[in-house]
């Protein structure tokens, strides 16, 4: 679509993004299972489906986040409309157990050409 000789993406387009974020490590495996529904559920919420959610496990931060040296990483791909990620990021932001969050699209393996040395 164009508005005064702008090009302005359509945004009911469907994309795969893939987020990845770290969960507070003073919480216990109830607690982690809970902040990971309530993410995926805010996804189908806004009419996403959800791809897969791969629960990476407790692991070290490369640097201290909020005082803390720990983090429990989860891996969610999902599908969505992209007006629907920018409250994706609020509501990751707001949650009081997630303490970093990074979402980005979702490029598949058969896309991905490596450069002719």
């Amino acid at each position: 679509m164009t508005t005064g000789g702008l090009i302005v993406p359509s945004e009911t387009t469907v994309k795969t993004y893939e987020t990845l974020y770290i969960i507070r490590p003073n919480l216990d495996e109830e607690a982690v299972d809970r902040t990971v529904i309530a993410v995926d559920e805010y996804i189908k919420n806004f009419g996403g489906t959800i791809v897969s959610t791969d629960k990476k496990g407790r692991r070290r931060l490369a640097y201290e986040v909020k005082k803390m040296r720990d983090g429990y990483y989860v891996l969610t791909i999902f599908k969505a409309k992209s007006e629907s990620v920018a409250q994706l990021k609020r509501m990751m932001t707001l949650h009081e157990d997630i303490i970093r969050s990074l979402i980005v699209l979702h490029e598949a393996e058969s896309e991905v050409q490596l450069p002719q040395a």
